[in-house]
């Protein structure tokens, strides 16, 4: 369980291959079910994240940001992929209105723009990210909220230390 002390795990990335290399770590720990809250601005790399991390689930498709379908479902991998885009939805009546919470028992979940919507329960993985301060650097904040997160990022090596500490 998440503690309310806890402070996020602060990831730097200094390239799309560092954002790869993080993906893939991801895409080993996640499981059907599971909730990928998606934050921050335009261009921080969130979408690029999403494709690295479905390429190592195994999605055949290409993998581009829903903004305008809104939501895809892509099954081709070892688990399936909801991918949802709220960039153009306004509050949280328009968001429920799409429906994708029907997929939460039999994909993966990820979700962009996830800070459009207040309706979130525990558990999840918030990604946050962030320009840094070279050209190239991003930087992502993770915070578990809620099921087993904290030992599966642990165990995965994603856990443990901060980049920025």
């Amino acid at each position: 369980m998440l503690t309310k002390d806890r402070k996020p795990i602060v990831k730097v990335m200094n390239s799309v291959e560092d954002t790869a290399e993080l993906a893939a770590r991801l895409a080993r720990l996640v499981e059907i079910g599971d909730i990928l809250l998606f934050t921050g601005v335009v261009g921080a790399g969130k979408t690029t994240f999403i494709q690295a991390l479905a390429k190592n689930l195994g999605v055949k498709e290409r993998v581009t940001s829903p903004t305008f379908v809104i939501h895809m479902l892509r099954e081709s991998g070892r688990i399936p992929l909801s991918h949802v885009d709220l960039y153009r939805l306004n509050n949280d009546n328009e968001v429920e209105s799409i429906g994708f919470e029907e997929y939460y028992d039999s994909a993966v979940t990820v979700i962009e723009w996830a800070d459009r919507y207040s309706g979130f329960r525990p558990p999840y993985l918030e990604l946050h990210f962030e320009y840094g301060r070279q050209e190239n650097e991003r930087i992502v904040s993770i915070d578990p909220n809620g099921g087993d997160w904290e030992e599966r990022l642990a165990k995965g090596g994603i856990g443990c230390l901060s980049d920025l500490e």
